[in-house]
């Protein structure tokens, strides 16, 4: 199949004209140094209105950031184009999601009802989002591409993570702790809001807020016991493990899924094209070795392909062609 070049095509809608305009002030404002608390509230206010002023202000701070950075860009970045499939479903942050029990199908618009006792499985699709409501109180988001198996009862709280990402907000219950299990993983919690994403062969754990112990089966029977605080960051694979630390903006920035974006901060274009493919069906390809190691900033959208292969062309002057259902990149 002939490659075919991809050129720009989007103009910004009246939308997020105004929310660029809004995030302009807000960003001048929080650049004066007598910014105050009261003015750092009426922000966050603004952005519980509306998640496109979110997305309006960080693109417009990566801008100014990049300005200081990039001196030797030759022109500004334009709006960002957006294929044809990604204007029918613009900024779609919940989708359909399937509960494999009994072949019921569950929409994910809205939190959903866990009573107790069952035991249940649940499944989100490429780019799907589910939020699960447990009896206790407790909540479970699921990402892209996850399964996962709930059991639910008086004396007995657990999750197994069968494949993806979730992000749990449990409520806590001394006599009955949540235990999360991945692998020959475990998460107990101790009162707690923690993230667990398992890739092929390495999870990563990421503890937000409160207390909780981690725990890894070895194979002479002993088991290694860490206990976590918030910002740490556990990453293991059968039969290692390391702790590291995250600030509480890198956390934020992880988990911002939840509002269908990714936010990369000095990330290596090949994992940011990595983390990119984890929700689309539409692929995109580093061809050229060199491009993987190019450093690249900004909040997407999860379903936006388009906007990371705009700044491909217009920051980086790279090429971009469409060869099948895939994107790729070159120099």
């Amino acid at each position: 199949m002939t490659d075919e070049p991809l050129t720009p095509n989007r103009v910004l809608s009246e939308t997020e004209a105004v929310s660029a305009r809004a995030a302009d002030r807000m960003l001048a404002r929080q650049m004066n140094a007598q910014w105050s608390g009261a003015e750092q509230a009426e922000l966050d206010a603004w952005f519980d209105e509306s998640t496109l002023h979110e997305v309006a202000y960080w693109r417009l701070e990566e801008t100014w950031l990049r300005a200081t950075r990039l001196k030797a860009l030759h022109s500004p970045m334009h709006s960002l184009p957006v294929h044809q499939k990604a204007r029918m479903r613009p900024y779609i942050v919940g989708f359909a999601a399937t509960a494999i029990v009994g072949a019921v199908v569950i929409a994910a618009n809205g939190p959903l009802q866990l009573f107790q006792p069952s035991t249940k499985t649940f499944s989100t699709p490429v780019g799907g989002h589910l939020s699960l409501t447990l009896a206790d109180g407790s909540k479970i988001d699921l990402n892209t591409d996850t399964t996962i198996t709930v059991s639910m009862s008086p004396k007995h709280r657990s999750a197994t993570l069968e494949k993806g990402e979730a992000l749990f907000s449990i409520r806590h219950d001394a006599a009955n702790p949540f235990v999360a299990s991945v692998g020959n993983h475990r998460v107990i919690d101790l009162g707690t809001q923690f993230s667990i994403r398992a890739d092929q062969s390495r999870i990563s754990i990421a503890l937000i807020a409160g207390s909780a112990r981690f725990e890894t089966a070895q194979q002479n029977g002993s088991v290694q016991t860490t206990d976590m605080s918030p910002g740490d960051v556990i990453r293991a694979t059968h039969d290692s493990m390391s702790v590291g630390r995250s600030s509480p903006q890198d956390l934020k920035n992880s988990v911002a899924w939840r509002r269908g974006l990714l936010v990369f901060r000095n990330t290596t274009f090949a994992d940011a094209v990595q983390e990119l493919n984890r929700y689309n069906d539409e692929k995109v390809v580093i061809a050229d070795a060199s491009v993987g190691k190019l450093s690249v900033g900004g909040t997407f959208f999860e379903n936006d392909v388009h906007a990371v292969l705009n700044v491909a062309q217009q920051v980086f002057g790279l090429s971009v062609h469409k060869r099948g259902n895939d994107f790729v990149i070159s120099r």
